[in-house]
């Protein structure tokens, strides 16, 4: 049960749920839909559909890892704090006890030290959707026209500054990002603004450190590698995040090229991987933000607290 107090807070915050809802609805087509990550804001990894390998050692991850059948899972001397999920027959390697090819409860050891704290599942549906969200939020966001950058050098992005889409994106677009370990790339807005970084280098490399300021978050900020075949899943950029232990932030999204991240911590989350092997390696740590609860679920919760309330005050 609700505490008394924690109910008023509810009866309160329902009323100002439910204005902002109303002012949504009332709000014409150029309202900020922006973009979403749907079932993919349940993972930290996603890997794409492939015979290939999401190889993890010597880090920790925290969220869930989302693998694309028969693409296989392989982990040695590393902690995940979250469940493996595949959307078809499970495939591990280095976890003991040997969870394939069903769904196995855990905990489990890792080979070489380290734990995965939750459960290995089999045949997961929301694998499969998250995975085919995102292959679509790259297609549809790479296709769109946005403020051109260049990536070599520190700076600072002010979100307002990009192309402003039809769903409320600040859209950007680069061919060039070489990013060292002595630089720093800012990213400003507000926590309202939603920024998508187009990225058609063939080999960006991101090995500086990525913050944000000015309230904007991590799930805000979407780094997509566009570009490759996005039905075979091949010939997308090659994407490298090696920060020599620093911190980087956001959404990486490369579907159709090889990805890796060593030695560095992402505050953010780490989506795609094409038919080669997914590398996060040699120290690479991976934050998955907790997804922001809905306006809708926030207004749903203050409504149940509402009933009780009126009740106890009816009695």
């Amino acid at each position: 049960m609700l505490s008394t107090e924690r109910c008023s807070f509810f009866v309160r915050l329902t009323l100002t749920a439910a204005t902002s809802l109303a002012l949504v609805v009332g709000v014409s087509s150029q309202a900020r839909a922006t973009f979403t990550l749907g079932g993919a804001s349940q993972f930290a990894v996603l890997g794409q559909f492939s015979n290939n390998q999401t190889n993890f050692n010597n880090g920790t991850i925290t969220g869930d890892i989302g693998i694309g059948s028969p693409r296989q899972f392989t982990i040695s001397n590393g902690t995940v704090n979250g469940s493996v999920r595949f959307s078809g027959a499970s495939n591990t390697t280095g976890l003991t006890p040997d969870p394939d090819p069903g769904s196995n409860a855990g905990p489990f050891t890792v080979s070489g030290g380290g734990s995965v704290t939750g459960a290995v599942v089999a045949n997961d549906a929301l694998v499969t959707s998250a995975l085919n969200d995102m292959n679509n939020l790259s297609l549809t966001l790479g296709g769109e026209a946005g403020t051109n950058l260049t990536l070599t050098s520190t700076q600072t992005i002010l979100a307002t500054s990009g192309t402003l889409d039809g769903t409320g994106n600040w859209v950007f677009d680069t061919t060039s990002v070489n990013l060292n370990n002595a630089t720093t790339l800012t990213v400003s807005g507000a926590a309202s603004d939603y920024v998508v970084i187009n990225v058609t280098d063939n080999n960006p490399a991101f090995n500086g450190k990525i913050v944000l300021t000015g309230g904007i978050i991590s799930d805000h900020v979407l780094f997509n590698m566009f570009g490759g075949n996005y039905v075979a899943h091949t010939g997308g950029p090659t994407l490298t995040i090696s920060t020599n232990g620093q911190v980087t932030t956001g959404i990486f999204l490369d579907p159709n090229g090889s990805m890796q991240i060593n030695n560095s911590v992402l505050n953010g989350r780490f989506f795609g991987g094409d038919v080669q092997n997914q590398q996060i390696v040699s120290g690479a740590t991976i934050n998955a933000p907790v997804p922001e609860p809905s306006s809708a679920a926030l207004a749903a919760l203050g409504l149940l607290c509402f009933a009780g309330w009126r009740r106890t005050r009816s009695i």
